[in-house]
């Protein structure tokens, strides 16, 4: 009996002990990470497929401009493309003959250098003719705006038949922050600052629910002093499914 009493004292001392060295801190929660994304061409807008709060996953199309020009662009490229892709394939069978006709002596070396160099031009001017179809792509591409990863809808000041103007000083966005990683702030002193590190087991608290904490950051500088003491701004970040909004109380605990 006096052994298993000394079990539990044994165990109770170690609980007290732990819960002891653990530290309980409130903070709020935030985004891991918002962005403004803003039409990477001119043009008017065609359809806006989102509002905010909708849920979207990455790659979907956010906003759309009228592709009409760049589509026009594109063909005119391909068309210019082929014209010197087909010149091209003339020119080098005309080279194949020059050189078969020097190598036979009937040709001069001025003749074929003078080949070498019409050859040159053509196969610069295809190359070029090349590199304008691939900017034409990608400028036809950049006429729906797509979302970088999977996100909630913040806010948009897009609207269909609006006219955006990408090189404006203050272009029109819309406002995307990352769902499913969530970012816990908490002020910490120096020295629980100076102790954390990326693989630190950290615990948060949110109405109710547990979850585990898959990295830490700690600020290097101070955000604010309380009483001649320095506090830092420590990130605790972890996964959820579930929306939750910035500025939601929750609890950390530190090791």
């Amino acid at each position: 009996m006096r052994q298993v009493i000394g079990v539990l004292v044994a165990a109770a001392m170690l609980i007290s002990a732990l819960a002891a060295s653990a530290q309980t801190l409130h903070g709020t929660i935030d985004w891991n990470r918002r962005v403004a994304l803003g039409v990477g061409v001119s043009g008017q807008i065609l359809a806006v497929n989102v509002t905010p709060g909708d849920a979207v996953h990455t790659g979907q199309v956010l906003v759309e401009l009228d592709p009409t020009s760049y589509e026009i662009a594109l063909r005119k490229a391909r068309n210019s493309e082929a014209l010197y892709a087909a010149e091209l394939q003339e020119q080098r069978a005309d080279f194949e003959r020059e050189q078969t006709m020097f190598d036979e002596g009937s040709l001069s070396s001025v003749r074929l250098k003078l080949e070498q160099l019409k050859l040159a031009r053509v196969e610069s001017a295809h190359a070029l003719a090349a590199l304008e179809r691939e900017w034409a792509e990608y400028r036809l591409g950049l006429a729906g705006l797509r979302a970088p990863f999977d996100a909630w809808v913040i806010a948009s000041g897009f609207a269909k038949g609006q006219f955006v103007n990408h090189t404006a000083d203050h272009p029109v966005t819309i406002d995307l922050a990352e769902r499913g990683v969530y970012a816990a702030h908490v002020l910490v002193d120096g020295e629980t600052a100076g102790g954390l590190s990326p693989d630190n087991e950290m615990t948060v608290l949110v109405a109710g629910e547990r979850f585990v904490g898959i990295n830490t950051t700690a600020g290097l500088e101070p955000v604010e002093m309380v009483q001649e003491s320095a506090r830092y701004l420590v990130k605790v970040f972890f996964q959820s499914a579930r929306l939750i909004r910035p500025g939601t109380s929750c609890t950390v605990e530190f090791p």
